[in-house]
């Protein structure tokens, strides 16, 4: 098992365990499914996606993406790209992203505790992935508190590149 540590002192620490995959099977620190799906999407073997190959790897990849995030393609795209393609580092921002817009039932710009758990879980392949969440601001709310913990963007960037 692989373990993230993020936060700086006095600030709690925040954990996570992933599975590890062979550093083979992801070059240039990607994660190993980004990549596998990076290469099945680019059809012509350019080494990097237009459009069209973006769009039909996320429809695919995300079957039931909301439709705000469905919306969201074309500016994304442009976003992310190099001119008129997609490499494979911009594929995984972009597609780190639509996993998190994808689990973001509710649309509010975080992921609750289940909504982060059921994304990297989903990312993962079905493995049980269990998450700590991060210290309040920007992240989990204070021990005790009624609050609902959530999970940032920033942070679930950091625990997506941790999935190798």
């Amino acid at each position: 098992l692989v373990g993230v540590a993020l936060g700086m002192a006095p600030n709690p620490v925040v954990v996570a365990t992933a599975e590890a995959v062979a550093p083979a099977a992801s070059p240039g620190g990607v994660p190993a499914r980004t990549a596998a799906l990076f290469r099945k999407y680019d059809a012509d073997g350019s080494g990097g996606l237009s459009f069209a190959e973006i769009e039909k790897a996320l429809c695919e990849d995300f079957p039931s993406m909301p439709a705000y995030a469905r919306e969201h393609l074309p500016v994304a795209f442009k976003q992310y790209a190099e001119g008129e393609t997609l490499s494979l580092p911009g594929f995984m921002k972009m597609h780190a992203a639509f996993l998190f817009r994808n689990f973001d039932v509710d649309a509010n710009g975080v992921l609750d505790l289940a909504e982060a758990e059921a994304a990297l879980t989903w990312f993962a392949n079905g493995s049980p992935t269990q998450i700590a969440v991060p210290p309040s601001p920007g992240g989990a709310a204070a021990e005790g508190s009624s609050e609902q913990q959530t999970v940032s963007k920033r942070w679930f960037w950091e625990m997506y590149k941790a999935m190798m």
